[in-house]
């Protein structure tokens, strides 16, 4: 497990979110990361603590809820957004191209057909900049069959 685990959370490229907003910032562009996790990971709290991250590192956020599934949801990412005081959903598209360079998406899924494809819709159609996969700690082997299938997803429902 341990082999298998460390095959697919290594990264085949470096990650330095900070120097990566700043070169899509300089293209005039957003960046983008999309978390997604089965329910009740805290993909919405993650969220919400790098969403902090970037505002220390005086970047631009806005949240965008995707996680219609579960009850809640769209509200839990309001309340974030608003206590962070950032852009939240409907922002209007002059104030997105000017100050916005990072947006942060919750996904949830389960094993679910319906919700894989449009996970991999969404991946597919926006190729976000980062996909964080946010998973439990004390789900074992669990973790490892979700981790795969999240990672799996833009090229079993593509097209």
């Amino acid at each position: 497990m341990e082999d298998a685990l460390l095959r697919i959370l290594t990264p085949k490229r470096s990650i330095d979110i900070l120097r990566d907003v700043h070169a899509a910032k300089e293209q005039g562009r957003p960046y983008v990361v999309v978390f997604v996790g089965v329910n009740g990971v805290g993909k919405s709290t993650n969220l919400a603590k790098v969403a902090y991250w970037l505002l220390q590192h005086k970047i631009n956020v806005m949240l965008a809820a995707c996680d219609t599934f579960r009850s809640g949801a769209v509200e839990q990412l309001r309340t974030h957004a608003r206590r962070l005081q950032v852009c939240y959903d409907y922002c209007d598209g002059l104030t997105f191209m000017i100050y916005i360079f990072c947006i942060l998406l919750p996904v949830a899924s389960q094993d679910n057909e319906p919700l894989m494809r449009a996970l991999s819709k969404l991946i597919n159609l926006n190729n976000p900049d980062l996909v964080l996969f946010v998973g439990e700690a004390l789900v074992g082997n669990d973790a490892v069959d979700q981790l795969t299938k999240f990672n799996q997803v833009r090229y079993d429902f593509a097209g």
